[in-house]
């Protein structure tokens, strides 16, 4: 049964009962190693009527284990009904869960006078035991090098009225302080988003660029080509030209002309290469 079904049971049979028998129950359930919690059982209407009689006292030991420590026992023992070892236990409990909820490194010299445990092998079997195996210290270690006790999470205990106010306003910096945080966040996150944005502009922009160097490249290219191919065929044109003054000049007729330039298309006249003269054939001369 967890803390909760627990108290709540406690708290319903808190309800039926007067006296001793009342008494009876809060020595019981400060002594239940299942509840560190007793807030609910104070608010019972029965116990609160403790007050202002001859039980008044255990009255005190319930607001103790659910506000102080084993040193206010101590001081104030003689006005307190006495312990059993199950109560006393579970008061050092609570005093650890106190002094770990302000502190988060805690030195082996001030846990043994908190405790009045006198050896640290006592001292580190108390707190292996009966803290982090029992849930009280729900998350930390034991530093023996350092001599002392490393928090980083315990149980809560109840809140006494008074100190409602002090908590409202730790709650309240809390709040203003995570509001900070998100603006700061949110500035981040736009400040990301713009420059974002702008690298991607920046990108487009430079595709955009790419894109048309590469157009012009291509343009040039064609054109180049164009230019070579024009220069080709004015060049044939040319020697056309001057092969057929050539074989005018030499009487030729028109089967021999057009023999002769199927020859130099073929790759050449008789004499090999192209624009050769034959033999014994007078060098033609362009008008």
């Amino acid at each position: 049964m967890d803390q909760d079904a627990k108290i709540q049971q406690y708290v319903l049979l808190a309800k039926g009962l007067r006296g001793r028998g009342l008494t009876d129950l809060i020595a019981k359930a400060t002594g239940d190693p299942a509840v560190f919690g007793f807030g609910e059982l104070l608010d019972v209407q029965s116990v609160k009527e403790l007050q202002g009689t001859d039980l008044a006292p255990h009255n005190a030991l319930l607001q103790l284990f659910a506000y102080g420590t084993w040193s206010e026992y101590q001081a104030n023992s003689a006005s307190l009904p006495p312990l059993n070892e199950a109560q006393t236990l579970k008061l050092k409990q609570l005093t650890v869960a106190s002094l770990a909820a302000s502190e988060k490194v805690l030195p082996y010299s001030r846990l043994q006078s908190a405790l009045s445990i006198g050896g640290l092998r006592e001292l580190e079997d108390f707190l292996i035991n009966h803290c982090f195996y029992a849930g009280v210290i729900t998350a930390g270690k034991l530093d023996q090098k350092q001599a002392c006790l490393q928090v980083h999470d315990v149980i809560g205990r109840d809140v006494r009225p008074e100190d409602l106010p002090l908590i409202t306003q730790r709650m309240a910096r809390w709040i203003a302080a995570g509001d900070e945080l998100l603006r700061a966040i949110e500035a981040r996150v736009n400040y990301a988003t713009a420059t974002a944005d702008a690298a991607r502009q920046h990108r487009d922009e430079l595709e955009a660029r790419i894109e048309e160097v590469k157009r012009n490249i291509k343009a040039e290219a064609r054109a180049n080509d164009a230019m070579m191919d024009d220069g080709l065929l004015m060049g044939a044109m040319d020697m056309m030209d001057e092969d057929r003054v050539g074989t005018a000049g030499l009487g030729l007729g028109a089967a021999d002309r057009e023999e002769r330039l199927m020859m130099m298309g073929a790759g050449g006249g008789p004499g090999g290469a192209r624009g050769e003269r034959a033999p014994g054939r007078p060098k033609s001369r362009r008008r």
